[in-house]
């Protein structure tokens, strides 16, 4: 009975109060479908406006060494720009993949010009090996960046009730795609026009000159509405469901993962992966990095991903880093104490990366072992929050500490990190690594990667290593280290003492 008035009491609460604010929502659904298309363009167009000005700024008038590094550099801290190009008398001279061109390319003339005097190229071929692209290019000053919106353009473009122009200068909207019949150029931005058959909503952005018109039919709101009570309906039920569960779960709580998890933060629930970093060169065993798991209650191993966030939510980072760092060092020292320099590595909490913090949890395992080397890992995502502790991390390093930065490629890392923070290896990500077969732009970035470390003292190892033409492939850049499936998995002590012959992997 009471489950019965509780449904009856869903039913009036969402037929009253959810229904009148689904109907004021459609107001809001056509803004919000164009800012899906509008929100990313102003990302792109904030990220080239930057980089073409700080190029414009450096007033290089020639292709020189300098100009293609500072080209170089200024792609690698962009997250969308694919090549950067130099012109002078509509004729491109250098860009920053290819470097000074032999012969110099004659530009075709500009599909628009924008309200703020850059010119545009739109959909324009772009040779990459044996097939061929299409990128867009845009023009500021001296310098061109080329870029694409593929991903973009397939979910929204292609659809019948949208259109997307770009505004130009001293012209009307330079149609882009979509449904051709839906114009913006007689509608004020955020105006809603009705007709006989439905409504049209026009947005326009605020920095990257793209108006987006979308149209939604009155049948197509209708059909919608239609299906509103067997909605209700079953959103009393699925809540009235949710409720009971919920009560239910609640006196079932110590069963979750979350706290099978808190209650199995022990080192006999923690098993420690090893897996093998090598010179690319001549295949010596240079170090290993240690990974870790957790056995749950009924014998499942979990990953990482699955309890690094609870960890940190119960503020366990340094127990829980204590427990891998001796069971490593107990696991790993029989094996590899005769290798000279050995390098262990392990993946450090943000939040314990401070000097006394470090010292307490691994300092006595350096006394007892001097032989070896302690490098400390941190995933580039975490280098916004480290950055402002970067003093503990040159005291580390003045106190023989190795820092290196793990999966650098993949999240918001710039240049000034680096170099605030002195490491001492960049791990470039597996996915790099993955596209090289391909000719991909991702990884002929490789190379300028490598050079970067270079000008700046720091080595590179790269990780996801699966085959030999990747090797090959990465020592004609001059890449030292490596680690992946073709020299070792991550695996427990006792394989991991399989794969060592001396400093050689068997």
């Amino acid at each position: 009975m009471l489950i019965f008035f509780f449904s009856v009491f869903l039913f009036a609460f969402f037929t009253g109060g959810a229904v009148p604010v689904i109907l004021e929502n459609y107001k809001q659904k056509n803004g919000n479908y164009a800012y899906k298309y509008i929100g990313e363009m102003d990302r792109v167009s904030a990220d080239i406006a930057a980089t073409l000005k700080k190029l414009n700024s450096l007033k290089l008038d020639e292709c020189s060494d300098e100009m293609i590094k500072q080209m170089r550099f200024a792609q690698f801290e962009s997250k969308y720009i694919k090549d950067i190009g130099f012109s002078k008398n509509n004729k491109l001279l250098c860009t920053s993949g290819l470097g000074k061109l032999d012969k110099p390319f004659d530009e075709l003339p500009a599909d628009l010009t924008t309200p703020g005097g850059s010119l545009v190229w739109l959909k324009v071929p772009i040779k990459l090996f044996n097939f061929e692209k299409y990128a867009h290019v845009v023009r500021t000053g001296s310098y061109n960046a080329v870029f694409n919106t593929s991903e973009i353009d397939r979910a929204d473009i292609s659809a019948s009730n949208i259109a997307i122009y770009v505004m130009q200068k001293d012209k009307p909207p330079y149609f882009y795609g979509g449904n051709r019949d839906l114009t913006v150029d007689s509608v004020t931005d955020g105006q809603a026009i009705y007709d006989m058959k439905g409504m049209k909503t026009v947005l326009c952005s605020t920095s990257s000159n793209i108006c987006a018109a979308v149209y939604i039919s009155y049948s197509d709101i209708i059909q919608k509405e239609a299906s509103l009570i067997f909605g209700i309906v079953m959103l009393s039920a699925i809540s009235t469901i949710f409720v009971m569960k919920y009560l239910y779960d609640t006196l079932n709580r110590f069963k979750g993962f979350r706290n099978r998890f808190k209650r199995g933060l022990t080192p006999e629930k923690i098993l420690c992966y090893y897996q093998p970093i090598v010179e690319l060169k001549t295949s010596r065993l240079i170090g290993c990095e240690v990974l870790c798991r957790w056995v749950d209650f009924d014998g499942r191993v979990a990953s990482p991903i699955e309890f690094l966030g609870i960890v940190k939510e119960l503020q366990k980072t340094k127990e829980f880093t204590q427990i891998i760092i001796d069971k490593a060092f107990a696991e790993l020292t029989p094996v590899i104490s005769d290798i000279p320099a050995f390098k262990i590595s392990f993946n450090i909490f943000p939040s314990d990366f401070r000097t006394e913090t470090i010292v307490d949890m691994v300092g006595k395992y350096r006394e007892e072992h001097p032989q070896l080397t302690i490098n400390l890992e941190l995933t580039e995502d975490e280098l916004i929050e480290l950055a402002k502790v970067s003093a503990a991390i040159d005291e580390l390093r003045a106190k023989g500490y190795v820092i290196s930065i793990d999966d650098f490629g993949t999240g918001y890392s710039s240049l000034s990190y680096l170099r605030d923070i002195n490491a001492d290896y960049i791990k470039i990500d597996r996915s790099f690594v993955k596209e090289i077969e391909h000719g991909s732009i991702k990884s002929n970035l490789i190379p300028n990667i490598v050079n970067i470390a270079n000008d700046i003292g720091t080595q590179v190892i790269v990780e996801g290593i699966e085959k030999r033409e990747q090797i090959d492939y990465l020592i004609s850049y001059n890449v030292l280290y490596g680690q992946g499936y073709i020299f070792g998995r991550p695996c427990p002590a006792e394989e991991f003492s399989k794969l060592v012959c001396g400093d050689r992997l068997c």
